[in-house]
């Protein structure tokens, strides 16, 4: 989901037991959160973080932060110094006209998507532009997933209501610079969930979809649904993954998503407005997931307010764990972030990464960019952070 539709959000508030709402028995409190490091990331004059849409963490811990304002991608390392960037505004090769939030970081190559319809490939060290890809409407992927020598990348094809696919990075390098060729990106494999099938703006908006990638099966997630997918390579669906709630206010089941999609929408283009916004304001939807090598699986969910004019006026991340072994997990841990502009996460197994901003000490217009680094604690749940 593009995060500039969102706005700065509500201060933290402590993690707290509390009942679902359908009646059920009160959900454990959500997973520990311990924070390993903190730093500042470096801005210059020239090179400065103005829009941050997404951020990526190399293999060799190096953070990139994919920037709509400058539309380009700063490179740091592990300590916050500014080492480079990786493309600029512009409609030549290896630059940005519609930066986007979605990409992905191997140790040879990391790849970023034009909005426009373009997959552009970098070396991620020296910013060495490789070439681009071309992207189809029906076939742009919204995240990807590295598992050995494939890329996978998860969305919704609108014609053929698929839900993912994989190519070789070698035949992807392949592909770059030639215009004859049909877009190698391809959605088949899999079936996205029955709401998302609808020719309606909501479906397509919460059919944003999250993937993982393991050596015997997949994980998929998507953005208005309150459970995951568990995959075979092939796509055949083996099983569905609970998400535990508790303080958020959850996903829509199906029939509500459906019923919303199908009311009466004979009114102005205000009123829809309206209710779109309202929608939004009422649910919470899924953000990332990953997973870890003893098969739990970890998940971040956003909810958001909406004022008076309709514009959103507070936006929250919380983590949750679930399991495949049958236990519940874990619910809802409020994740710590300022008031001042948006996070942006970014999940790898256990390990959580929040880019966030906050006012300088004793300044009233100057900002720094802060990333945070936590464990998320799947055996313990107390809502903790520490």
């Amino acid at each position: 989901m593009d995060d500039r539709l969102y706005v700065p959000k509500i201060p933290l508030i402590s993690g707290l037991l509390v009942a679902v709402s359908n009646g059920a028995a009160a959900q454990p409190p959500g997973p520990d959160l311990i924070l390993r490091d903190s730093l500042v990331l470096e801005e210059t004059e020239e090179h400065y973080i103005g829009n941050p849409l997404a951020l990526f963490v190399a293999p060799d811990g190096s953070l990139l932060v994919s920037d709509g304002f400058a539309e380009t991608v700063l490179r740091y390392d592990a300590t916050g110094r500014l080492t480079g960037h990786l493309g600029g505004r512009g409609g030549g090769p290896g630059e940005f006209r519609h930066l986007g939030g979605v990409g992905f970081v191997t140790e040879s190559v990391a790849g970023f998507l034009d909005e426009t319809g373009r997959l552009e490939l970098f070396e991620p060290m020296t910013g060495a532009h490789h070439g681009s890809v071309r992207v189809d409407v029906n076939n742009r992927p919204a995240s990807f997933a590295v598992w050995g020598d494939s890329l996978w990348f998860a969305g919704n094809n609108r014609v053929s209501s698929a839900s993912h696919g994989a190519i070789a990075i070698a035949e992807l390098m392949a592909a770059t610079g030639d215009g004859e060729q049909a877009p190698p990106i391809v959605l088949d494999r899999g079936t996205v969930p029955a709401p998302y099938r609808e020719q309606h703006a909501l479906a397509g908006s919460m059919s944003i979809a999250f993937l993982d990638v393991g050596e015997l099966d997949a994980v998929l997630g998507f953005t208005g649904s309150p459970f995951l997918i568990r995959i075979a390579h092939d796509g055949a669906v083996t099983d569905t993954v609970w998400i535990g709630r508790a303080l958020r206010r959850g996903e829509p089941d199906e029939d509500e998503f459906l019923g919303a999609m199908r009311r009466d929408r004979s009114g102005s283009q205000e009123d829809l407005r309206s209710w779109i916004f309202d929608f939004f304001s009422g649910v919470s939807m899924v953000r990332e997931l990953s997973r870890d090598g003893a098969g739990n699986v970890y998940t971040l969910h956003q909810e958001s307010d909406r004022d008076e004019d309709g514009t959103m006026s507070g936006a929250r991340l919380y983590a949750a764990v679930s399991r495949f072994d049958g236990d519940r997990g874990c619910a809802d841990t409020l994740i710590p972030t300022s008031d001042v502009g948006v996070p942006i996460p970014f999940l790898q197994g256990s390990t959580l990464w929040i880019l966030d901003r906050r006012l300088r000490a004793g300044a009233e217009t100057s900002m720094a960019t802060v990333v945070r680094r936590f464990t998320i604690d799947p055996d313990r749940c107390t809502g903790t952070v520490r």
